[in-house]
C-alpha cells in the first residue's frame, strides 16, 4: 500500500519542491541586486506557481477496502496536478519575455519541461482511468503502470529550475519579495 501513491506523490512533491525553489534565504550574488524589471517578472511567475500549487494541497485518499475508490482519488489528484501545471504554463506565458539576457531561452526550456510533464501526467491519468481495478492486485498493477509512465519524466524538478539557470533570473528569484512571502522564506 505504501508504494500505491509513489508516482503521484513523487510528481506532486517535485512540483511543490520546484515551487519552493522560487526563493532562497539570500541573494545568489550578494554583491549585486536584481534589476527591478526582472524582480517584477519573477513576482508574476511565483504568483502563478503558488496559485497552481494550491490545487495540490489535498493528496489522494487511500482506502484499502475500496481499491476502485483509491484509483478514482488518484485520477482526481492527477487531474488537479495537470490543471495546476496548466495554470503554471499560463502564468509563465502571461509574464511575457523576461527582461534579462537569454531570458526567452530560459522560458522556452521551462515551457518545454512543463509541456512534457503535463503530457506525462495526462497519459498517466488516462491509463489510470481505464485501468480495471477491482482488488488490491489490480490496483497495484495500475499503479506500477503509472510509475513506469511517470518515470519517463526527464526533469522532474520543474520549470523554476530551468528559469533559475539564467543568472539574472536566479538573482531575481532570490530577492523577490513575492516569492519570499508566498513561500515563507526570510531575507
Amino acid at each position: 500500500m505504501n508504494r500505491m501513491h509513489s508516482a503521484v506523490l513523487a510528481t506532486s512533491a517535485a512540483v511543490l519542491i520546484s515551487c519552493a525553489a522560487c526563493s532562497s534565504a539570500a541573494p545568489a550574488d550578494t554583491g549585486r541586486h536584481a534589476d527591478p524589471a526582472a524582480l517584477a517578472w519573477v513576482d508574476k511567475v511565483c504568483t502563478s506557481v503558488a496559485a497552481g500549487s494550491a490545487k495540490l494541497s489535498q493528496p489522494p485518499a487511500a482506502d484499502s477496502a475500496a481499491p476502485g475508490k483509491t484509483r478514482d482519488a488518484m485520477v482526481a489528484f492527477l487531474d488537479r496536478l495537470g490543471s495546476a501545471l496548466g495554470d503554471m504554463a499560463s502564468g509563465l506565458r502571461a509574464a511575457g519575455v523576461p527582461p534579462v539576457p537569454d531570458g526567452q531561452s530560459a522560458v522556452d526550456k521551462a515551457a518545454a519541461n512543463l509541456s512534457e510533464t503535463t503530457n506525462k501526467i495526462a497519459a498517466t491519468k488516462s491509463a489510470m482511468e481505464q485501468a480495471k481495478v477491482d482488488d488490491q492486485a489490480s490496483l497495484h498493477q495500475a499503479i506500477a503502470a503509472a510509475d513506469a509512465t511517470m518515470g519517463q519524466l526527464t526533469d522532474p524538478e520543474g520549470p523554476i529550475k530551468d528559469l533559475k539557470a539564467n543568472p539574472e533570473l536566479n538573482l531575481a528569484f532570490a530577492e523577490s519579495p513575492t516569492c519570499k512571502r508566498v513561500y515563507g522564506t526570510s531575507s
